[in-house]
């Protein structure tokens, strides 16, 4: 069934009646989970929810709102969830600078704002406009959001709790709380109406993602500076018992996540920068949560054409079609920033998986040998791999300690690593070596003291940490 860009939403709105769910993979026989602590959990009693629930990310998204739209705060948006009987978008905001709320007796700074953690949450009709807000003062910093819908209302699973931050930056929450979405609304971290859960006492940085069609919820979070993600049946973490399914450390940071079924979801990026130029950086990682492992690893080209494009938001919503991974983007700067949403329906059982290359901007000074050696990465985990073929323009010699390109700061590695490579044999003596460097600062160095004039190249990989 085709879809419009803008009937998409009121399309699952419809369909609330008579919800499509994903069909359930093959069961995988029984494995032992370990724990990062060397002990093993107990065995998850529902059947394992394998690729049958992936999402093509090679395929053609849809724009659910038909462009960039506005939501009640000025702030970048963080995460989106969505209603699964109405239909409705719920989507994090921290507040504006100089809001002031109905019971706050003067205008409260954005960095206020930031330190205490306070949110607004926006309901979202299907045709974008903001129908009502909620606010959740002291609670973090919006990047983890789920929706129940019970006895007719939505239900938001955040984090909540945070600590203030002296001097400035961000709150994040330490704990899960679980709020009834209320127009108007001003509701503080520590009030009756949220009900907590503290599934690891001491932990910081907590969001929670729900997969209510597994019946699962998921929690990132920070224990002494490391991150891990842990997976829990819904129904026993309502009931506080709090033996994750699995667990495993992420690979990359991350803007934002979701669950569903068997695979976990991540986005990240930066907005474009002069250290981030077009087509940026913006990635999905995919994970299998009950290994741990990095499934697939793949650029995002959504949108390139946007002034603005800072990675936020992803989720699963249900659609007429079947589940639907929605993602988005920050826009506008400066200004008041705009949200713009994207959805990906078709799936795949990842037949034929591979970790893509993406070239690399190289100083005019030198020409690949050919289209097949035009410099290009790929990463996989902590380890880059890197290919090219250049020749100098100028016919000159090369000078040991040259930089031929600077690398892009997601695969900088955090120390100075060496690599061997190759030249050209015609006119050279010697070994058909040739030595570089990757620094820290992502300077790529070509070692060598015979003042080659051929071309030289590089098929080698190093770690990022």
């Amino acid at each position: 069934m085709s879809l419009t860009r803008r009937t998409l939403l009121t399309a699952a709105t419809a369909a609330a009646a008579a919800p499509v769910l994903a069909p359930l993979g093959t069961t995988r026989a029984p494995e032992q989970i370990v724990l990062a602590a060397g002990t093993a959990t107990a065995q998850p009693t529902q059947a394992a929810l394998n690729a049958r629930n992936r999402f093509d990310l090679t395929a053609e998204p849809v724009d659910l709102f038909g462009g960039e739209i506005r939501l009640a705060q000025g702030k970048v948006h963080q995460q989106v969830a969505f209603d699964p009987v109405t239909g409705l978008a719920y989507v994090t905001q921290i507040l504006s600078n100089g809001r002031q709320l109905a019971d706050e007796p003067a205008p409260v700074p954005v960095s206020e704002r930031d330190r205490r953690g306070d949110l607004c949450v926006n309901e979202v009709a299907p045709d974008g406009t903001v129908r009502a807000v909620m606010y959740l003062r002291g609670v973090g910093h919006g990047g983890g959001l789920g929706v129940e819908h019970v006895d007719g209302r939505a239900w938001l699973w955040l984090e909540t709790d945070a600590d203030p931050v002296a001097g400035g930056g961000f709150a994040y929450g330490k704990r899960v709380g679980r709020v009834a979405f209320t127009p108007d609304a001003i509701v503080d971290a520590g009030s009756a109406d949220i009900e907590v859960f503290d599934p690891t006492p001491g932990a910081s940085h907590v969001t929670p993602a729900l997969d209510l069609e597994h019946g699962r919820i998921a929690v990132r979070q920070k224990v002494l500076d490391a991150e891990e993600y842990l997976v829990y049946d819904l129904e026993a973490f309502k009931r506080r018992s709090f033996t994750p399914l699995y667990r495993f450390p992420p690979m990359y940071r991350t803007q934002s996540w979701c669950l569903y079924g068997d695979l976990l979801y991540q986005n990240e990026g930066n907005p474009y920068s002069a250290a981030n130029p077009l087509p940026g950086n913006s990635w999905w990682n995919v994970y299998d949560i009950t290994t741990g492992h990095l499934i697939e690893r793949r650029f995002n080209t959504t949108a390139l054409g946007l002034s603005h494009r800072e990675t936020e938001a992803i989720t699963v919503r249900r659609t007429p079609d079947g589940p639907q991974l929605v993602f988005g983007f920050a826009t506008r700067e400066p200004g008041p920033r705009l949200m713009t949403l994207f959805g990906i329906t078709a799936t795949t059982d990842g037949t034929g998986d591979h970790v893509p290359w993406t070239n690399l901007d190289h100083p005019k000074l030198y020409t690949p040998v050919n289209s097949t050696y035009t410099p290009q990465y790929r990463q996989v985990g902590n380890r880059v791999d890197l290919h090219l073929r250049l020749s100098r323009t100028d016919g000159g010699p090369w000078t040991s300690g040259e930089t031929v390109l600077t690398l892009p700061p997601h695969i900088r590695p955090n120390r100075t690593q060496g690599l061997i490579g190759q030249v050209t044999g015609s006119g050279v003596s010697g070994p058909l070596t040739v030595r570089w460097e990757v620094l820290s600062n992502g300077s790529l160095l070509l070692f060598d003291e015979r003042l080659i004039t051929g071309w030289v190249g590089l098929d080698a990989g190093y770690f990022t940490s």
